[in-house]
């Protein structure tokens, strides 16, 4: 009578620990964030809403001479206020707005090695993001 009963139970566990659904985390204004790729943020008022989708990492890595340091991107697909899609740059284009949000990268890490493959959901990008005044 006891098997009859496991099947079931460990089917139906098995199929809901497979849902590998983001989990919403609230985000801070005005203050350093960790985030990560496709993870799904929110403000407090749900009027910002966004998801890390990419990071494009073409640094030299720490144990490597290269001529050029290189530079993170990260993509970040914004669902509101505005629907769109932005890249910051640890090189480049570090700041962005969108609507009346400010968007700023401080780091991405970790810092490459050239004996360490990373995969996406190793990188973990320090964001700072301000509402601004109108």
């Amino acid at each position: 009578m006891k098997t009859t009963y496991f099947l079931p139970v460990f089917i139906l566990t098995t199929f809901i620990s497979c849902n590998q659904e983001p989990i919403p985390a609230l985000i801070s204004f005005g203050v350093e964030n960790e985030f990560r790729i496709n993870g799904y943020y929110y403000s407090v008022d749900n009027a910002l809403k966004f998801t890390i989708t990419e990071v494009i990492d073409s640094r030299c890595p720490s144990d490597v001479v290269c001529i050029w340091a290189g530079k993170a991107d990260v993509k970040i697909k914004v669902e509101s206020p505005v629907a769109g899609i932005i890249t910051l740059s640890t090189y480049d284009n570090q700041v962005d707005t969108v609507g009346q949000y400010s968007f700023k990268i401080i780091d991405v890490s970790p810092y490459p090695i050239s004996t360490k493959t990373l995969q996406p959901e190793d990188y973990v990008i320090l964001l700072k993001i301000e509402r601004l005044k109108n």
